[in-house]
């Protein structure tokens, strides 16, 4: 990453603040070798400081594995950019990085995964299990999964079952350009909505299944039947169930809707 990266990240922020627009989380790609420069950490706070950016609305992706000599010294870094609010994210698990990133796991704290799944086809029930099984480590692990290159509904469908809120890819939203992304005012989550999602972030709705004897009978999107409910103002609404849920309340008799607690 070129510093300027950043500094011209920070100042599209900035604008974008003074414009009275949302202010939006940014991520920006970080490699090893960034490391490498003076007072780096010091470089960054600097500009973040500048622009009076909260440190949490800068997320870096860490791209590739660092080399022996350089883990000490990324560890610490990125362990100093976490302490200062800086939010860290592994890039590209099971992607080009598969076979580096899960020593990377061991050794570091992340606050973010980035799954690639463009190697994983939903009509494979072994790669419905792999991912769903990759999902849930990076619940256990305390590390929020993102779900990147999500190009057609069924990948959608499914990840959706494993209770994934965050995603990457062109089926929900193509790349745009800066001058467009500087005026888009209704295509951003509120702050509110924000934390409540953030919350639900952290909530591994596969716990239950890890209790069932069957669980690697495969079949990932039928275990106990599990549910998200937002009550606010003695209202219930549905946010989130799996397949089993929704057989289950129709085996009941419930219907679709919002009623008192």
């Amino acid at each position: 990453m070129d510093l300027h990266v950043l500094d011209h990240v920070c100042q599209l922020l900035n604008q974008r603040r003074a414009d009275n627009l949302p202010t939006i989380p940014v991520s920006i790609n970080l490699s090893p070798s960034d490391f490498n420069i003076d007072s780096f950490i010091d470089q960054v706070l600097g500009i973040t400081q500048k622009y009076q950016i909260p440190h949490n609305m800068i997320q870096f992706d860490l791209m590739t594995q660092p080399v022996a000599v350089d883990q000490q010294r990324l560890k610490d870094a990125a362990a100093n950019l976490r302490k200062q609010g800086f939010r860290i994210c592994l890039d590209r698990y099971g992607g080009e990085n598969n076979d580096l990133s899960t020593e990377t796991l061991l050794e570091y704290n992340f606050d973010y995964l980035k799954v690639d799944v463009r190697s994983f086809n939903t009509n494979r029930q072994r790669a419905k299990i792999i991912l769903a099984s990759v999902i849930n480590m990076s619940r256990l692990l305390k590390i929020v999964p993102v779900v990147k290159w999500v190009e057609d509904q069924a990948m959608l469908n499914f990840i959706r079952s494993l209770g994934i809120m965050l995603t990457q890819g062109r089926l929900l939203a193509k790349e745009m350009p800066e001058e467009e992304l500087s005026q888009e005012r209704d295509n951003f989550e509120s702050v509110e909505e924000r934390a409540l999602f953030s919350g639900f972030n952290h909530i591994n709705v596969l716990d239950p299944y890890l209790e069932t004897r069957d669980r690697l009978d495969n079949n990932f999107e039928n275990p106990r039947p599990n549910s998200i409910f937002i009550v606010q103002s003695q209202q219930a609404k549905l946010v989130y169930c799996n397949s089993a849920f929704r057989s289950w309340t129709g085996c009941a008799g419930m219907t679709k809707r919002s009623g008192n607690t």
